[in-house]
Parts: structure tokens; C-alpha cells; sequence
């Protein structure tokens, strides 16, 4: 048997391996892919907004430069319009190659950024019939509406034997009458004793039960507890803007398989219009409508609440 022939077929067939990976090697150190990178000057602290004028040239990375090429944020124009005023939810040091690691989830990291200055940005449960059919997405405009159970105001006690009848009581909140002179009704001292006053003025003769009574429910009324209500719809904020519908906060990414349902919109609204809005879904069992407006109707009308009467 020839020794040196199969030596020489071994070797050959070691360096043939070898060169094979050496050449694999060299193709992946040619391919290289470009990623988003900050100034050399420029630190971007937790919370504050990525601008264009922050970013240097991007920075070329081989393949096989390992698992960071896969958690980098590509230089492409894809990401670049995903990255755009999205805030950082951790601080990143100056000329920091761009992690999708150091921003927040998808689509809510640049919802801050998005809501204007004296404004809220607020959070409501709904279902695809309360948001047009899930029609509804980032940008639209909406009115809100909700059907709700509202006090109703007292209505007066039935009228009695006009005073100076034999055996009637005398008239809470009167003056005895000087002879020949008109009684000399009490200044109201609230607009719950108004009322009171003009129902008496209306019915100078009342029971002092139906007058007490009265103001029991007047009162009542005033600070909405009444006992009597009724069922309203009533339209509660007009050409609302909406910043997100789920998690995503542009059109493009509301109409994504990930976010084509939803179960929350979120609106942009005042500190006021907030607390009417949470005041509303607790009196609504937690459900509102959502109306679409035309994108080019920005009209606030003065509208009645509806109720059965009123059909």
C-alpha cells in the first residue's frame, strides 16, 4: 500500500475543509448590513424623543457579527419612519448603536410625544359596535356618547287651599301677615331655598309636609342623587381626536394582522373633559360610542340629550 498517497489524499482533503470555511468566512465579513447609530456627542436620556438631527451615519456591521445584528435597529427607511419621534425608555449613551432594546414597545413609545400641551391622553374600553366597526383608527376623529341614568328634577307638590282657609298650617319659609298687609316671604339663602321660594310664591298655601318634601328632593337634585331618574343618551365630547386604537399609534400599524381588532382607543382630551369622560363610563357601566366624523367636519353643535319623550 502507497503511504504517501493516502497522506497526500488526507491532507488534500483537510485543506479543501479548511479553505472551504476560510471562504465562507470572507463572504460573510463582505456582507454587511447598515444600522441606526447616535452623534458621537449626542446622549439620549430616558424618556426624551429620538430626532433625525440626533443620528450620525450609520454604522456597517458584517453578519456574522453575531446576535447584535439581529437586536440593532437596520438603517432603512422602514425603521427610520418607526423610530421617529419614539422616546427611549432607558438612557443611551453617546454614539450608541441604536438597540430595539432601549425604546419602548412597538407602537405606545412615541404616544407621549404625540399628545399637545395642555392636553391628557386618555384610555377607553370599547368593542368593534361601540368603535364603528373597528373602523375607527390613529388620526380619526370621533364624538363620544354614552346612555346613562340622569336625576330628574322634583316636581312640585300638588297645590292646597290658597293660605287664610280655616285649618291651615302655616306656610314654612312666611312672615305672619301684618293685618292688611301681604305675607313677607324669606330671602332664599341657596338655590335650593329659590326653588323653594318660587314654588311658594307659586303656591302660597302648601302642606308643611309637601313643602319639607320638597326640599328634601330639591336638594337632592342639586347634588345629583336623586332617587327619580331616567334613561339619556347623551353626547358627551365632540370632534375628539384619537391618538391609538390597541397598542398601535399610526393607521399603517392599526390595519397590521397583530392589531386589526382592538379593545381600547385611546383619546386626546382636557384634564376636564377626562374626569367627565371616567365620571361618564362609571354611570354607563363602562361603555361609550364612538361616532366618525368626516376628517373635514370639525362642527360642535349644541345637541339634547335623547330620552323616550324626546324620540
Amino acid at each position: 500500500m502507497n503511504w504517501k498517497l493516502i497522506a497526500a489524499v488526507i491532507v488534500g482533503l483537510i485543506t479543501g475543509v479548511l479553505l472551504y470555511f476560510w471562504t465562507e468566512s470572507v463572504k460573510n465579513e463582505q456582507v454587511a448590513y447598515a444600522f441606526m447609530r447616535l452623534q458621537p456627542d449626542r446622549k439620549v436620556t430616558r424618556g426624551q424623543a429620538i430626532t433625525p438631527d440626533m443620528l450620525a451615519e450609520p454604522v456597517m456591521l458584517p453578519e456574522s457579527f453575531g446576535a447584535l445584528a439581529k437586536l440593532a435597529v437596520p438603517a432603512a427607511s422602514a425603521y427610520q419612519e418607526w423610530l421617529k419621534d419614539r422616546t427611549a425608555a432607558a438612557d443611551i449613551p453617546a454614539g450608541s448603536v441604536l438597540l430595539f432594546q432601549y425604546f419602548d414597545d412597538n407602537d405606545g413609545g412615541r404616544l407621549t410625544t404625540m399628545i399637545a400641551p395642555g392636553k391628557r391622553a386618555l384610555t377607553l374600553p370599547v368593542n368593534a359596535a361601540a368603535a364603528v366597526g373597528h373602523f375607527v383608527e390613529p388620526g380619526s376623529y370621533v364624538d363620544i356618547l354614552g346612555t346613562v341614568d340622569e336625576p330628574v328634577e322634583p316636581v312640585a307638590p300638588a297645590a292646597v287651599a290658597q293660605p287664610g282657609a280655616p285649618g291651615q298650617p302655616a306656610v314654612p319659609g312666611q312672615q305672619p301677615a301684618a293685618t292688611g298687609q301681604p305675607p313677607a316671604p324669606a330671602q332664599p339663602r341657596s338655590p335650593v331655598e329659590q326653588m323653594l321660594k318660587n314654588y311658594l310664591t307659586q303656591y302660597p298655601g302648601a302642606d308643611e309636609n309637601d313643602v319639607n318634601a320638597y326640599r328634601k328632593q330639591a336638594q337632592d337634585y342639586k347634588l345629583g342623587i336623586s332617587s327619580r331618574t331616567r334613561v339619556v343618551t347623551r353626547t358627551f365630547l365632540q370632534n375628539v381626536k384619537v391618538l391609538a386604537v390597541g397598542a398601535a399609534t399610526t393607521a399603517e400599524g392599526a390595519v397590521t394582522k397583530a392589531n386589526s381588532t382592538y379593545n381600547n382607543v385611546t383619546v386626546e382630551v382636557t384634564p376636564a373633559e377626562a374626569e367627565m369622560l371616567i365620571f361618564a363610563l362609571g354611570q354607563s357601566n363602562g361603555s361609550l360610542n364612538l361616532v366618525l366624523r368626516n376628517p373635514a367636519d370639525n362642527t360642535v353643535e349644541d345637541l339634547p340629550s335623547i330620552n323616550w319623550t324626546r324620540m
